[in-house]
């Protein structure tokens, strides 16, 4: 008697094929994207607007609004889900490394490559010692490849501004008595929106 097809096998065989080379998102994810959607696109356009304006309408601008959309979804499942997924870190590397392509600056590619493995590498030293997850590790290339793209002063502002807020917030919740020294609060947003903070000002 032929067997039914379980679930996941179902979803990967209904993926593109390019993508099937990447952990597929498991239901949990796509019922938060799916619950999220309408936040996370009006988020990503709002984004994607005001780094049109801030920079123009040049080759850079389709790399800066698919890391606003990234940026806008892996907020929003932190947020909810307190976890980056692998789903969406993953593709997003070569996604990103293409549309960082178009303008044909070979320098400014090289510098985001080596920004996104030195960024990568930071946030792995501390999860080693328990200060970050392995999804903001994972996270952390892609931050690292937009920003590199633009120069190593952006990658540092980005990610000044994601420790200054990610502080604030922590001590916003520590004098409102909603969080003790010892809850976790989830960097992603905070890792997300410094680097947009960073390319726009």
């Amino acid at each position: 008697m032929p067997q039914t097809p379980s679930e996941p096998a179902v979803a990967g065989e209904a993926r593109p094929r390019a993508l099937r080379v990447f952990p597929a998102a498991d239901a949990e994810t796509r019922a938060a994207l799916r619950r999220d959607a309408l936040p996370v696109a009006l988020a990503a356009l709002a984004a994607a607007a005001a780094l049109a304006a801030r920079g123009g309408f040049t080759l850079l601008l389709p790399a800066h609004a698919a890391f606003a959309l990234l940026a806008s979804a892996l907020t929003a499942l932190d947020l909810r889900l307190r976890r980056l997924p692998d789903a969406l870190t993953f593709p997003a590397y070569p996604i990103l490394l293409a549309l960082l392509a178009l303008p044909g600056d070979g320098l400014a590619l090289l510098r985001a490559l080596l920004a996104g493995l030195a960024l990568t590498a930071g946030y792995y030293a501390l999860a080693f010692f328990g200060g970050a997850g392995l999804g903001d590790v994972k996270a952390a290339a892609a931050v690292g490849l937009v920003l590199g793209y633009t120069g190593w002063r952006t990658l540092l502002v980005g990610t000044v501004y994601a420790s200054l807020l990610a502080a604030l917030w922590a001590v916003a919740l520590l004098l409102t008595r909603r969080a003790s020294r010892r809850t976790q609060i989830p960097f992603g947003p905070f890792m997300m929106s410094g680097a947009l903070l960073a390319l726009l000002l």
